[in-house]
C-alpha cells in the first residue's frame, strides 16, 4: 500500500527503486535519479536528507508492501495446496513484476556495508512474517513442534534457493521449484499419514 506523499516525492521513490535495483547502492546516485526524473539533484534534498535516508525509506516501503503481499498470499485459501505452496508458486512472477520485491531480494544479499544492520533488521522482520504465516498453515496439518521447526527451516531454504536463482539469471528456476516441491510434497505426505 502506498503512503500519502506528494506527487514529486512519490516520483523520486519510484525512480529510486529502479536505480537501486539496477545499480545497487554503490552504483545508484542522487544525480542519476534526478536526471531520470528530469529535476535538479538539489530538488531531491527537499524530500530526503541524503542518499541513505532515501534508501532507508525505500527499504521500509518495500518491507511494508511485501509483507502485505505475503499476507494476501497466505490468506488465500486454495484446496489441495500444501502450506506455503501458493506463495512459492508466485515468487517468480512477483520478482518479475514488483520492483519492491526485486529491491528487497537484492539488498538482502548485497546490502550496503554501512547500512547492514538496518537491512538485516528489516529483512529479519520480513522473514519473521513468512515464518508466522507459514507456521499458521503448517500447524493445520502437523502438530509436533520439532517437525514444524524442521519444515519451517526447509521452507526458508527453498525460498533462499529460489531467490538466488532469480538474482543470477533464473534459467534453472522452474526446474529447482519443481524438484523442491516434489520432495516437499513427498515428505509432508509421509509425515501426515
Amino acid at each position: 500500500m502506498k503512503k500519502l506523499r506528494s506527487q514529486s516525492k512519490q516520483r523520486i521513490i519510484d525512480v529510486a527503486f529502479r536505480c537501486f535495483v539496477l545499480n545497487g547502492y554503490e552504483g545508484a546516485s542522487l544525480g542519476a535519479i534526478a536526471e531520470n526524473i528530469g529535476i535538479r539533484k538539489a530538488s531531491i534534498y527537499t524530500h530526503f536528507k541524503s542518499k541513505d535516508s532515501l534508501f532507508l525509506e525505500l527499504l521500509l516501503d518495500a518491507l511494508d508492501i511485501e509483507c502485505s503481499y505475503l499476507e494476501e498470499c497466505f490468506n488465500t485459501s486454495v484446496s489441495g495446496k500444501l502450506p506455503g505452496e501458493l506463495y512459492l508458486g508466485k515468487i517468480k512472477s512477483r520478482y518479475e513484476n514488483a520492483i519492491t520485491y526485486q529491491f528487497l531480494t537484492r539488498i538482502a544479499y548485497v546490502p550496503p556495508n554501512h547500512l547492514i544492520e538496518n537491512v538485516k533488521s528489516a529483512y529479519q522482520d520480513y522473514i519473521q512474517q513468512i515464518i508466522q504465516f507459514y507456521q499458521a498453515e503448517l500447524s493445520q496439518i502437523i502438530d509436533d513442534d520439532k517437525d514444524q521447526e524442521m519444515y519451517t527451516d526447509a521452507y526458508l531454504g527453498i525460498l533462499d534457493s529460489l531467490s538466488v536463482e532469480l538474482l543470477y539469471d533464473g534459467h534453472m528456476y522452474e526446474r529447482r521449484l519443481n524438484a523442491m516441491l516434489c520432495l516437499y510434497k513427498q515428505s509432508i505426505e509421509k509425515i501426515i499419514k
